[in-house]
């Protein structure tokens, strides 16, 4: 692809594992790139954090903040795609340590047409707080190393870390979506309207987004690997989930394109 690339990570009040997801930007090789950490609101622990590794770090960190107001990851990432430059978008959170050639996979295999969904590999509770204490993880470590995690159970299965990178063909499901790791470009992003702000509290606003990428032609395609390692977190509160999977399911049966309220209606408010 040749060109840089806007890291969107989405953080709220988790400084630590802030910090190992940066450190794993940091060991990142191939393309240029710019970390966007979209904060819903976060204490200033998450602002000093950024700045005391933005001197080092091989990217640029742009902090993106609204004030808290309950999860609303929808406005806050059209909030800051509304600040994004580069013209291809990995929309990953701020629990997600990206594993070697995470960049130059998406850089490599990114097309017109389509946006890449890739994998994860979930960290266990215990490993997440060993790793928070340590402050930094080294991703680049071998496959038998990955093999005793896996044997340890460290991490819930091995098979995305250790298999070949490919893209699988274009298709238009959207079962299995991970909003952690999901790459777009920009243009296709900003036909859609961005998320759609209809969707406050946790769930959905993912799949929204996806639903509206397919119905706007735009294909995906499945990455092999390499995988995001997700570190354990309490879950989020789910009291909105049923209103917002009722909102999903409207989205699919109108085939609807744009966000109701996105990234535009966010311009013409001056926002």
């Amino acid at each position: 692809m040749g060109a840089k690339i806007a890291v969107v990570v989405s953080t709220y009040n988790s400084p630590e594992l802030l910090r190992l997801v940066l450190d794993g930007y940091r060991q990142q090789t191939g393309p240029g790139f710019t970390i966007y950490i979209a904060d819903d609101g976060s204490t200033k622990d998450t602002r000093a954090l950024i700045e005391s590794v933005r001197d080092d770090h091989p990217a640029d960190l742009v902090h993106v903040w609204h004030e808290d107001a309950g999860f609303r990851k929808a406005r806050m990432h059209n909030l800051t795609l509304r600040r994004v430059k580069e013209p291809y978008v990995l929309l990953t959170d701020g629990d997600c340590v990206p594993l070697p050639g995470l960049l130059d996979a998406h850089a490599r295999l990114a097309g017109k047409g389509y946006f890449i969904s890739g994998r994860r590999v979930l960290a266990s509770r215990r490993w997440t707080e060993s790793l928070r204490q340590q402050g930094s993880f080294k991703t680049d470590i071998s496959s038998m190393t990955w093999l005793g995690h896996r044997l340890r159970g460290r991490i819930n299965r091995i098979l995305p870390i250790m298999t070949s990178i490919r893209l699988g063909p274009p298709h238009e499901t959207l079962a299995g979506i991970r909003g952690c790791h999901l790459g777009c470009w920009l243009d296709d992003l900003r036909a859609v309207n961005g998320f759609d702000e209809s969707f406050e509290g946790w769930g959905r606003e993912d799949s929204d987004l996806v639903a509206r990428l397919l119905h706007a032609g735009v294909k995906r395609r499945d990455l092999t690997a390499p995988p995001v390692l997700h570190l354990w977190h309490a879950e989020h509160a789910r009291a909105r989930l049923d209103e917002n999977d009722a909102i999903l399911q409207v989205c699919i049966e109108e085939r609807r394109m744009r966000a109701k309220t996105g990234i535009d209606e966010l311009e013409q408010k001056g926002a």
